[in-house]
């Protein structure tokens, strides 16, 4: 029995050792346990940091790129912009032809006129003018400026030409003129000296020297007129020529009535002209 009860309180003994053996292994286990628990939960919120960190970027480069997407126009958008509205300019007119074909015609208010000194029984010397507005024609100009002479021709009725004497106009229309056979006075240009490159749009003042071939009766002579001339700058032109020469050049008979006690021997012939320049 003593065995008995000696073995016993041994294995009550020893049990109570594998109790608390087995208590501090469970402790042990349950820190262990803890610590692994804190060891994994710490990298968890070094993780949920950094995912934040990167979310906070993203939306900031989202927000950023929102004012490009509609960007407010500059001060060189607008001026690019303008030129590309503008309506197309309109077509700039044809100019007339530089310097070239073109055609001058003599309007109404041209003037034919001469001049002739007489010494008078009763007045001493004067001046007998005798004038007409009956004229009429034509300069033709090619494309170099040249006269074309072949239609140009200005032309005076001679039978209108007055004076302050109807006595001495009827002996010059039908002693010095004979105008029932040569009813007119005609005058063909064959060059002119200058004169602008550009007659269409020509403006200013020149001076002029115009070559040609003048008939009076069945006489023709070339003669050289000289004067001026005024360009308005819109086509038209006025001026005024003269040119001199005598009765026998034309074979003509001076005027001889009971007054006059002589004639000069030089006529005056004067052009004052008025026209319009149309480019051909």
């Amino acid at each position: 029995m003593i065995l008995n009860r000696n073995f016993v309180i041994a294995i009550i003994i020893a049990g109570l050792t594998l109790a608390m053996f087995a208590a501090a292994c469970a402790g042990d286990s349950s820190e262990g346990h803890a610590d692994e628990t804190a060891r994994i939960a710490e990298p968890a919120v070094a993780t949920t940091a950094p995912i934040a960190a990167t979310s906070a970027p993203t939306a900031a480069a989202t927000v950023a790129p929102i004012p490009t997407e509609a960007p407010t126009p500059t001060e060189g958008t607008v001026a690019t912009a303008v030129p590309t509205e503008a309506p197309p300019e309109p077509a700039t007119p044809e100019a007339a032809p530089s310097g070239g074909a073109a055609v001058f015609t003599l309007g109404e208010g041209t003037i034919a006129r001469y001049r002739v000194e007489e010494e008078l029984a009763n007045t001493g010397f004067f001046v007998a003018v005798g004038e007409t507005m009956e004229v009429a024609g034509s300069i033709a100009f090619d494309e170099s400026g040249a006269v074309v002479a072949e239609d140009s021709r200005i032309a005076v009725q001679a039978a209108t030409l007055r004076t302050d004497s109807g006595r001495r106009d009827g002996y010059v229309r039908n002693r010095t003129l004979e105008t029932d056979t040569y009813p007119e006075v005609v005058f063909v240009p064959t060059s002119i000296e200058g004169l602008p490159e550009s007659l269409a749009d020509a403006s200013g003042h020149v001076h002029v020297h115009i070559t040609g071939d003048l008939t009076v009766k069945d006489q023709t002579r070339e003669v050289i007129w000289d004067g001026e001339i005024d360009f308005a700058g819109d086509g038209t032109a006025s001026g005024s020529v003269v040119v001199e020469f005598t009765f026998d050049d034309f074979g003509m008979n001076k005027p001889s009535v009971a007054i006059v006690l002589s004639v000069d021997d030089t006529i005056r012939l004067e052009l004052d002209f008025v026209g319009s320049i149309t480019p051909q």
